[in-house]
């Protein structure tokens, strides 16, 4: 801490100074000291009595903390419970009930304070009158501040509420999800013999969708949140959907333009056709253009809009508002992590068409972060994901693609 003397302090700026005669100001000079200190210094202790002075914040900011108990190791720790800026008063309850100081004082930043001492303020009259009259503005400042600390306080209790509705949302969306992927993984070995007794290699598909959209729907619904919170609206249906299909076709062609140039310029995709089907299997053998692919195309299409309600609804939307950092962080995580389990959905088909389905499943995430509509990035499923696997076989595309990686390593 240093120390430097100061003619005058700049009372118009200072609320608690500024309605003081200018003979009340001119007296207070010679009871402040400006003291300088350096960030991560102590000003005062919690407990430590109080000689009669306040402080005033010139310049930097202060942290007022107090001691407790952490809850993880169990050890005493200092927790900020306010901050005092430029022109603002702390130390102030201390002085006028004399008591030990209620909080511990740090300088947050590189610190200048005004200190106002009146321990000897009691041996004149004329002290008396001019501690008196600094007492009366310091009760009027502590007034007006304790009702902005009342309504920050209210907003702070309604934020606190809502984000206790968050995560007792999340929470329930959350156990769900893992049930079901638990159930899911359990009879992952079972599968094959379903497909095998179903005889065609799709037809497990719908059941695992349904099932999810089944049990997580109600989850959903009985939250308490508004369908909007969803992503289930149709207020801004004209423009999202616009902007979703835009943006899908841009998508598609991109996609097309990749796999032709990997057809010509790699080993790996040599001779493989630029438009290619699904591969649709009936008693383990492929068929093309039958009606049963057909039946196929038709699932996946009156599907595609409950795989992206489980994915974007009951996933992504739910922890993009619980997640914490700044929004962009938050979008990123949400997407992923709802990709991920949406791809973990699509692996008992194969790994390839997991991978596949979690690429564009980013693609659709981004779409339903800036439009929060599930007709948006239901519409972009239709499109990408009909054209990939009916149109472009992304499947064997992204399979050549592991199997040339493969081989590399």
């Amino acid at each position: 801490m240093d120390l430097a003397v100061r003619q005058s302090l700049p009372y118009d700026e200072i609320p608690l100074f500024a309605r003081l005669p200018k003979h009340r100001r001119d007296a207070l000079e010679q009871h402040v000291r400006i003291c300088r200190f350096d960030a991560g210094e102590r000003i005062c202790e919690e407990g430590e009595p109080n000689p009669g002075r306040f402080y005033i914040v010139l310049e930097g900011e202060v942290s007022l903390c107090n001691r407790g108990q952490a809850f993880s190791t169990h050890t005493m720790a200092d927790y900020e419970i306010a901050v005092r800026r430029k022109n603002e008063v702390f130390g102030a309850i201390s002085f006028l009930d004399g008591e030990p100081f209620s909080s511990s004082a740090f300088a947050k930043t590189p610190l200048t304070l005004a200190v106002l001492c009146f321990s000897e303020a009691a041996s004149s009259a004329e002290l008396r009158k001019l501690r008196a009259a600094v007492v009366a503005e310091l009760r009027r400042q502590l007034t007006s501040d304790l009702r902005l600390s009342i309504a920050d306080r209210l907003g702070s209790l309604q934020q606190e509420a809502e984000f206790a509705r968050y995560k007792n949302a999340v929470g329930r969306i959350v156990v769900t999800t893992l049930a079901i992927l638990s159930f899911y993984t359990l009879l992952l070995s079972l599968l094959p013999q379903f497909m095998v007794a179903l005889t065609v290699n799709f037809a497990i598909s719908p059941f695992i969708i349904i099932i999810f959209a089944a049990v997580m729907g109600p989850v959903i619904l009985c939250s308490g949140f508004p369908p909007s919170f969803f992503g289930l609206q149709t207020a801004n249906c004209k423009s999202a959907l616009a902007f979703s299909i835009a943006a899908s076709l841009a998508f598609i062609a991109a996609g097309a333009l990749l796999k032709w140039i990997l057809i010509n310029t790699t080993q790996t995709f040599a001779g493989l056709s630029l438009f290619g089907v699904a591969d649709v299997k009936v008693g383990m053998h492929q068929v093309m253009m039958s009606p049963l692919y057909w039946v196929a195309v038709a699932l996946y299409l009156l599907l595609t809009p409950i795989q992206e309600f489980v994915a974007r609804c009951c996933l992504q939307a739910p922890l993009y508002a619980f997640l914490n950092g700044t929004e962009f962080s938050r979008r990123i995580w949400s997407i992923l992590v709802s990709n991920l389990v949406f791809a973990a959905a699509h692996s008992h088909i194969s790994f390839a068409f997991a991978v596949a389905a979690f690429i564009p499943g980013l693609f659709w995430g981004w779409i339903f972060a800036r439009t929060n509509s599930l007709i948006a990035a239901s519409a972009s499923h239709f499109m990408i994901g009909g054209a990939g696997i009916f149109l472009f076989g992304i499947e064997e595309v992204v399979d050549r693609l592991m199997r040339g990686m493969m081989s590399v390593m």
